[in-house]
């Protein structure tokens, strides 16, 4: 059994009890940041069990991009990014594929996407604006998902406004 959360626990504890009554009150930057800390830890904690599942989403967003981007191709061109979408796509469809593998799976696939974007000016003027737009409507999910993955920290103008993580993850 991972003891992983119990051990940030105890980390959290530890700067709280040991730490801060120590820090004093003309330290105020330091105090900040140890309270920073200990709230990230305690997202850390909350997030933890959701890690795979993210990086499964963000698979699937690669994807998802890496689909659009590819239909606003030639025929036959960029087989690079072909070949990262069949992988990518075998990933998803593996039972049970680790972390690591996803997220290199994930790496390969954003890579092949990076190189066709950046090769993309030597396209015609309308594979380009497709292009652009497929990047674009994949950032808008992608930051719909990041604003849910990150609301426990308070950061978001607005919070009502944030779609439930389970919205976004794979079961």
């Amino acid at each position: 059994m991972d003891h992983t959360d119990v051990g940030l626990q105890a980390a959290i504890r530890a700067l709280n009890d040991v730490v801060e009554p120590v820090v004093g009150k003309e330290h105020a930057q330091a105090r900040d940041q140890l309270r920073l800390t200990t709230d990230y830890l305690a997202f850390v904690i909350e997030r933890l069990p959701h890690l795979h599942q993210r990086d499964r989403f963000e698979l699937s967003h690669h994807l998802a991009m890496a689909r659009e981007v590819h239909a606003a191709l030639p025929a036959s061109s960029a087989p690079e990014l072909a070949a990262a979408m069949e992988a990518a796509q075998q990933m998803l469809e593996r039972a049970g594929p680790s972390t690591a593998d996803v997220r290199q799976a994930t790496a390969a696939l954003s890579a092949a996407v990076s190189a066709v974007v950046r090769g993309s000016a030597s396209l015609v003027a309308a594979a380009q604006r497709d292009i652009e737009r497929a990047v674009l409507h994949a950032s808008e999910h992608r930051i719909a998902f990041e604003r849910a993955w990150y609301l426990p920290l308070g950061l978001d103008p607005d919070p009502h406004d944030v779609q439930p993580l389970a919205t976004f993850l794979p079961a």
